[in-house]
């Protein structure tokens, strides 16, 4: 039961403490938790354990109840065959199976008690732990969330600190520059020539005439 104590103990630790004592407040939180979660799988195996020895027990308690029907099946063959030494031999090897079968009897009352108490610790455990990792989720996009507004804040506050016009007034004219370019060189933009404009009614017509046979597929499609 010391692991078990020793878990708990762990996930009831103040995490804010281990959050205000660490230079890493993210990288604390998640070996924190690491840890939780390594000390709750050591005692998943102790719980398994303890399962697996309550079904030796039951296994052992088949046993020596086969063991005692068979030695009263021998006994009652050799009385009746007039065998009274092996009949007593047989009697002999039955008592001592119903001793092992009380002694069994009892380790797995015991047994049974232990493994419901490990599973019902287990419980409580995993319960703890998984309010530990959405404890650790959340407390991670509080320190997230406050980084970014402090660097935001810190970019605010370096662009208050120098004249943000000056910049703005340099970009105006580069603007102005662009449009007075591109006026000029409107100019030199000549018309379509007589061909172009014949080749483009072609064009339309071909189109037009796609869509005429698209349709025309259309309706053949739906008859």
């Amino acid at each position: 039961m010391g692991l078990f104590t020793k878990v708990k103990d762990l996930l009831q630790a103040n995490i804010m403490d281990l959050v205000n004592k660490a230079e890493d407040p993210e990288k604390m939180l998640t070996l924190y938790v690491e840890r939780a979660t390594e000390e709750v799988r050591n005692f998943q195996i102790q719980v398994n354990r303890a399962v697996a020895d309550k079904i030796q027990l039951e296994e052992r308690i088949k046993e020596q109840e086969k063991e005692i029907g068979q030695r009263t099946e021998q006994a009652t063959l050799a009385v009746q065959q007039n065998r009274d030494d092996l009949a007593r031999t047989a009697l002999t090897l039955k008592k001592q199976a119903e001793q092992s079968l009380a002694d069994f009897q009892a380790q797995l009352a015991d047994q049974t008690q232990a493994v419901a108490d490990l599973q019902e610790n287990l419980r409580i455990l995993t319960e703890k732990l998984e309010k530990a990792k959405m404890e650790r989720n959340n407390l991670v996009m509080r320190q997230r969330r406050a980084q970014t507004m402090k660097k935001a804040n810190e970019a605010v506050s370096g662009l208050s600190a120098r004249d943000p016009l000056a910049d703005i007034d340099r970009m105006k004219d580069r603007v102005d520059r662009m449009e007075a370019e591109a006026k000029a060189s409107r100019t030199l933009i000549t018309t379509n020539s007589i061909d172009d404009q014949f080749a483009e009614l072609e064009k339309s017509r071909a189109n037009s005439e796609i869509d005429d046979e698209l349709a025309k597929l259309k309706e053949s499609l739906r008859s």
